[in-house]
């Protein structure tokens, strides 16, 4: 009970401070929303998508490849959020008081997906004032939310090797760039097949297209999404929880618990 106390006590500690700080409020949630806007009324109309075309054909096209991309645009202050808290001395301090250990940065990952989330549920419902309808079961509903956590939780342990080895505050959210581009570069926002061809080669077979669009087919059973992509994105999000939950651990032991 303890430890759960600790957990939640800094986990909240965290979504206070993101939910109190302009900037991130700007760029997490107010800079999506405005993306969303601008591609659906100046943009959509004008990128042919499956099916009939206009400003609302866009809207059910992207809108998906728009709440990841509000997720991946928290990645940043997620990782600079820990680089403050290493380079003020604040994860010192944690480290001489008896907590558990793994809850000084357990509190950094949940309070991350957990934010993740408050700001996709808030850009999908920016969706749906503007005219957007899932077309959803309760179990496709749930899997898409699964895929979110999922997502979260990659990208989240992904940005903690960054936050711990990076020499200031500025320069811990550089690598959220490329997950930007990788979206970008995908099914997000347009489909891959207007795409140069060696674009095109590239954004079928990297990672963000199949959880693209498995995320696509769950918030719209319209939308055909065969069962190898939909293995492939859990296979890259649950890759990427390993490998990228690995490296954080061996960072994180040979900065703080091997001194």
């Amino acid at each position: 009970m303890q430890t759960f106390n600790q957990l939640r006590t800094l986990t909240g500690r965290i979504i206070r401070q993101n939910l109190t700080n302009a900037d991130t409020i700007i760029t997490v949630i107010a800079m999506p929303v405005f993306m969303l806007l601008f591609f659906v009324y100046v943009m959509g109309g004008n990128i042919a998508t499956t099916g009939a075309g206009g400003a609302q054909a866009y809207l059910r096209y992207a809108l998906p490849g728009f709440l990841l991309l509000t997720m991946a645009m928290g990645s940043a202050y997620t990782s600079m959020r820990i680089n403050l808290d290493r380079t003020s001395g604040f994860l010192d301090r944690l480290h001489s008081l008896p907590i558990a250990r793994w809850v000084i940065l357990g509190s950094h990952v949940l309070a991350s997906v957990t934010f993740m989330l408050m700001a996709e549920a808030l850009v999908f419902l920016v969706g749906v004032l503007i005219g957007y309808r899932a077309d959803v079961t309760l179990s496709s509903a749930l899997l898409f939310v699964g895929l979110s956590v999922l997502f979260g939780l990659g990208i989240t342990l992904l940005a903690i090797p960054f936050s711990l080895k990076a020499d200031n505050y500025a320069s811990a959210g550089g690598f959220s760039y490329v997950l930007l581009m990788l979206l970008f570069v995908s099914s997000a926002l347009m489909p891959t097949t207007g795409m140069a061809k060696p674009v095109q080669m590239f954004a079928d077979h990297q990672p963000m297209t199949p959880i693209v669009n498995t995320a696509r087919g769950l918030l719209n059973q319209a939308v055909a999404v065969s069962q190898h992509t939909e293995w492939l994105a859990v296979g890259w999000l649950v890759g990427a929880i390993v490998v990228c939950g690995f490296l954080s651990y061996r960072v994180y032991v040979r900065m703080f618990l091997t001194r």
